[in-house]
């Protein structure tokens, strides 16, 4: 009777135990479908290119720089950097790399870059990543490469999402494009400690994609020189540095082109080395020079290097190579890691400069920190919306001003500095004569002019010529009209084709020639460009997006006396390439009033140039341009809520792809948007909002790509669900679904 009485009470307690079990089993179950949810990459991107520094004003060589990879696990919040390192402490030498065996007049001298960057990463950590109620990506460091524990370092990043139709995202510091200014006093506007890390790095800037890091992602140099898609295209960004005592911002890039056919290297292209994988350029007209040798001429090399994204770039003064060939000292070495997008295109690079100043008569470091100059920077493509500083070299700058006429441009730059304006630049002459007139308003109303030389076609052998000049003013210039001349008879007569008006913020095209913008496309496809309405003519340029099939844009002209002008830019058949039109003009010689309308309407062949059919129309005045948008493309909006939260947004059909964007409202709790796209294959992609914690806020989120490429159909239908955590985003549970198709959402 004991016995079985002791075997009941085991039973008893086992059922017990196992309800428990069954309990807490539930409980673990339950919280593991509200946390299924991994955490959104930011801006949906998992792989990075990455340069920060710890840079601050001051006497001591304590500045360091930091470029590298961070890579980013959506299922665990974990996140890794591989990097390279140097510091002015430790005086990093210069070493060789590839030799610059190029044609022309580039020298044929090794590419040098910072000694470990030819080697594998010199460093890494190990941490985990989370949003705040901002928004803004924050990154814990706990570990070294190894694994090993270490005190925790924060990063908090501004994050910038959906460039480039969604195939590239930005990360900056909130310093990276303010605090500083190169008229500062020395530490003047050193970042306050903590603004971006919780330890000594002041300034970072990244790109990411979801592109492979490795060597085979890498766009190589004859790509970058050759291929249309890169080599029309200014590559600028923003410069952190140090020199000396100050800390300061100047712009990254330049004016000049590759190819050389827009820029201030007009006719001047970039030279592809023969034996590697590096580009030589000898740019004329720079800062080089010193009392004794005039040359103003600047050698520069870009070469690819090690695996993964490397490349390194190198410039000096030609004259400081005195009677030898090769400067050997004290030349800026620039280690770089290039940006890739989703579809595996170039969009420029992150990069950082560091060096040590050496005395050029032992080659062995000096120790003149003022001559160091140590930094991070970008330059990137004008897809990536590149930030360009208002001051450069101490001085208010617009950087870069373009004006044109047929295949003639002149470009240039202006400096306002306290006492005058100074002017710079380069005018390509195709045909006739061109010269380049400035007419300048000082704070006291007086003006000033000054002008380029005329240059007319033949005058010189590579068609370009050289500017510059200052225009004096007690306290300063406040505007300027820029004008290009243009002479069709030798010179006899001239008269203005385009005119900027510029201030120390902007140049913008003056009211007395209008400038409207079209954009045509279909599916992924699509063409943008202006039109400038001159008195008796029109000029149009702009750039063809082929993401597949071939695409031409035709231009139909119509006069104020009733004739019509026809006009086309090239065909093109690519896959995701650029093909640059223009700028060309559309001739009413004798018409009073000119142009009065323009039809801009995109011809697409998908058969391959067999046949075309007009797809969109943009109908264009003086005053504007008006879309035709093809109904194919069809637009369907959603809607999801939980309690006083709510998030809206709509969905755009292509043909292989799918856009998203809305706004998500949150008035308490964490939130974020989830869609899960099906493709006519059944196959799946899936997106999210970043995740919001706020009360009472609106996050912006997209717009955003889902790519189908290559599934006849595209999408087919979409599930938006809204995520919601009221535990501040330990847990997540879904609240409410849309289903969408392209005929609307449910």
């Amino acid at each position: 009777m004991k016995k079985r009485t002791y075997r009941y009470a085991v039973t008893r307690v086992v059922a017990a135990v196992l309800g428990v079990l069954a309990v807490l089993t539930s409980m673990l179950v339950s919280a593991s479908t509200a946390q299924a949810a991994p955490l959104p990459l930011p801006g949906g991107k998992a792989n990075w290119v990455v340069s920060v520094g710890g840079l601050a004003s001051g006497k001591d060589p304590g500045n360091w720089v930091r470029l590298g990879y961070y890579v980013f696990d959506p299922d665990d919040g974990t996140v890794t950097t591989n990097y390279w390192s140097w510091s002015e402490g430790a005086q990093p030498k210069r070493v060789n790399t590839v030799k610059a065996d190029c044609d022309g007049t580039v020298p044929h001298c090794y590419v040098r870059t910072v000694e470990g960057f030819t080697g594998d990463p010199t460093g890494g950590y190990r941490g985990r990543f989370e949003y705040d109620a901002s928004g803004r990506l924050v990154v814990t460091w706990t570990a070294d490469r190894y694994g090993n524990d270490i005190l925790d370092l924060r990063e908090t990043w501004n994050l910038e999402t959906s460039l480039v139709a969604g195939g590239v995202a930005r990360i900056t510091s909130p310093t990276y494009y303010t605090n500083t200014g190169t008229d500062a006093k020395p530490g003047a506007e050193v970042p306050a400690s903590g603004s971006f890390t919780s330890y000594d790095a002041t300034f970072g800037i990244g790109y990411g994609s979801n592109y492979s890091l490795d060597s085979a992602s890498r766009v190589n140099m004859s790509e970058l020189a050759n291929n249309s898609a890169y080599n029309t295209l200014q590559y600028k960004g923003t410069f952190v540095r140090v020199t000396g005592e100050q800390l300061g911002r100047e712009w990254a890039g330049g004016n000049w082109t590759f190819s050389g056919q827009k820029g201030d290297n007009s006719a001047n292209p970039w030279q592809k080395c023969d034996g590697a994988e590096c580009l030589g350029f000898v740019q004329h007209g720079t800062s080089c020079s010193d009392d004794n040798d005039p040359d103003k001429d600047r050698a520069r090399y870009i070469a690819e290097i090690g695996g993964g994204r490397r490349n390194t770039e190198e410039y000096w003064c030609m004259l400081l190579a005195g009677s030898g060939d090769c400067y050997a000292y004290n030349s800026h070495p620039r280690p770089m890691l290039q940006i890739i997008d989703d579809s595996g295109k170039f969009q420029g690079w992150v990069g950082a400069e560091v060096f040590t100043h050496v005395d050029t008569g032992t080659g062995q470091p000096d120790n003149v920190w003022s001559k160091y100059y140590t930094g991070i920077f970008d330059t990137v493509s004008p897809d990536l919306k590149p930030q360009i500083p208002s001051t450069w070299n101490g001085r208010q700058a617009v950087p870069g001003f373009s004006l044109s006429y047929g295949n003639s441009v002149a470009t240039g730059d202006l400096a306002w500095k306290k006492d005058a304006l100074q002017f710079g630049g380069r005018n390509f002459v195709v045909s006739g004569c061109r010269f380049v007139e400035l007419v300048a308003t000082g704070v006291d109303g007086t003006t000033r002019r000054g002008t380029s030389s005329p240059l007319c076609v033949g005058m010189e052998s590579d068609g370009t010529r050289a500017f510059k000049g200052e225009l004096g003013f007690a306290g300063g210039a406040t505007s300027v009209l820029i004008s290009y001349w243009v002479s069709e008879d030798s010179g006899d007569t001239y008269s203005t084709k385009g005119v900027l008006e510029c201030t120390p913020q902007a140049c913008v095209n003056s009211s007395r020639y209008p400038v409207t913008e079209f954009k045509v496309g279909y599916g992924n496809s699509v063409a943008t460009g202006s039109l400038t309405w001159f008195n008796q003519s029109l000029s149009f340029e702009g750039t063809n997006h082929v993401a597949s099939g071939c695409r031409f844009v035709e231009l139909i002209a119509t006069g104020a006396d009733g004739s019509q002008k026809r006009a086309t830019s090239s065909r093109f058949c690519a896959s995701g390439g650029d093909l640059a039109f223009g700028p060309q003009k559309i001739d009413f010689s004798g018409v009073v009033g000119g142009a009065t309308n323009v039809v801009v309407t995109y011809w697409v062949s998908d058969d391959g140039g067999l046949t075309y059919a007009t797809k969109e129309t943009d109908k264009c005045t003086r005053d504007g341009c008006a879309t035709d948008i093809d109904a194919r493309n069809r637009v369907t909006e959603f809607k999801v809520g939980y309690g006083n939260s709510l998030a809206t947004g709509s969905l755009t059909w292509f043909n292989q792809s799918l856009s998203f964007e809305g706004t998500n409202h949150v008035a308490s709790g964490c939130r974020f948007v989830e869609l899960i796209a099906t493709g006519a294959d059944g196959s799946q992609k899936r997106a999210t909002s970043s995740r919001f914690c706020a009360s009472g806020g609106d996050l912006a989120f997209g717009p955003q790509k889902i790519d189908f490429s290559g599934v006849v159909g595209g999408a087919t239908n979409v599930v938006v669900t809204y995520w919601v955590s009221d535990d501040g985003g330990l847990t997540y549970a879904t609240k409410e679904t849309d289903k969408c198709t392209r005929n609307g959402c449910a």
